[in-house]
């Protein structure tokens, strides 16, 4: 799943609402078969234009499920305190950008659950719409496909495999009882079994001539095997990372003022901290970001005269000297830095770098190897 380039949408409740490209291929196809065969074969009679009508609006409508399924993992999330900034569609349905692990096995349960319970709602909302509405017509087949597909989702989503939902309830469960390394450790297990499940029945299909279903069964098997595994693998990195603390290593510096130039940062504050991006306290009071690699672009006979504001960006993301390394490790990567801003009310106090945290990892990891 490639998140790097999203396209926004809209924004609910506060939370950025993103399509990954890959979006469209499955928005194609869902409108293609339903057009093509589903609507045709149950719903004779009616113009190729209406059942590619009612193709594009089903996949609309199954998107839309899905974000009301994410959405209400995310509205949970953020009752507990937990922020998320996105949600992206992409080919295999969607996922909630929570930035922080839950803090408890109940919290981990409540925002799990949550999904298949709302996608369980919307299932028993059109079995409802479709027993009010019993004519044997284009648009109760409309109904009826959105019935199914949000119990298919609620039901598909219990399945105790992480990532899936019901993974993540087998391990708020487990590590209720034992701990969350041994408890991610299980239902990855889990989560990779099934995958293997999926690929064998991929398989299978191919084997019965089937080969756009043996396709879509191998990459979701491979798609959830990667998921699993990088679930714990980010387990045990979160535990070890979130062990430390951002003020015990960052790197302490004077933010630059809107009245410096690209001289001062270049000659003196380059040469002395040898950090590549500073923040900058503007004219309003508002905290800005320079980067070296931009201030070298300006020719060096006209540093002394070029305003540091002018080259300035809005600062997008920065840390407490509180937050845990993982959350900053996290948000490195997300944003691709390799420093960030360390603020404490609007206070400038430093830079983190990224090769702190990776000091850190080699150690753990050097001595992981040196202890088999």
């Amino acid at each position: 799943m490639d998140l790097a380039k999203p396209i926004p949408v809209f924004r609910i409740f506060g939370i950025q609402v993103n399509l990954d490209f890959s979006w469209f291929v499955v928005f194609f196809l869902v409108s293609y078969t339903l057009a093509e065969y589903f609507y045709p074969y149950y719903y004779p009679g009616y113009s190729t234009g209406v059942y590619w009508l009612f193709g594009a609006l089903s996949a609309l409508l199954l998107f839309t499920s899905v974000l009301l399924h994410e959405l209400a993992h995310s509205l949970v999330a953020r009752h507990y305190g937990l922020p998320v900034k996105n949600i992206y569609l992409f080919i295999f349905g969607g996922v909630a950008m929570i930035e922080e692990e839950a803090p408890s096995p109940k919290v981990e349960f409540l925002i799990a659950i949550a999904g298949p319970i709302c996608s369980f709602l919307l299932g028993s909302l059109f079995f409802l719409i479709a027993y009010f509405y019993p004519e044997n017509d284009i648009f109760n087949g409309l109904i009826n496909y959105l019935m199914y597909v949000n119990f298919a989702l609620a039901f598909f989503n219990l399945i105790p495999a992480l990532p899936l939902d019901g993974g993540r309830i087998l391990r708020a469960i487990i590590w209720a009882k034992k701990d969350l390394l041994t408890a991610t450790k299980v239902s990855a297990f889990t989560g990779k079994a099934f995958a293997y499940f999926l690929m064998l029945l991929g398989v299978l299909s191919l084997v019965k001539g089937n080969f756009l279903n043996a396709v879509w069964y191998f990459f979701l098997g491979w798609f959830l095997k990667n998921a699993a595994e990088v679930s714990y693998e980010q387990t045990k990195l979160s535990l070890l990372l979130s062990q430390y603390k951002v003020e015990n290593f960052m790197q302490t510096l004077k933010p630059l003022l809107y009245s410096d130039t690209v001289m001062t940062l270049m000659t003196v504050y380059y040469p002395f901290y040898r950090v590549s991006t500073y923040p900058v306290i503007g004219n309003d009071g508002k905290i800005y970001i320079v980067s070296v690699k931009d201030a070298s672009q300006i020719p060096q006979h006209l540093w002394n005269e070029t305003s540091i504001m002018s080259i300035t960006k809005p600062l997008e993301v920065y840390v407490s000297p509180y937050d845990n390394l993982y959350k900053a490790f996290k948000l490195m990567d997300r944003y691709n830095l390799d420093e960030i801003p360390v603020i404490y009310n609007n206070t400038v106090l430093g830079i983190l770098k990224r090769s702190a945290i990776e000091t850190i990892l080699e150690k753990y990891f050097s001595e992981k190897k040196e202890s088999f």
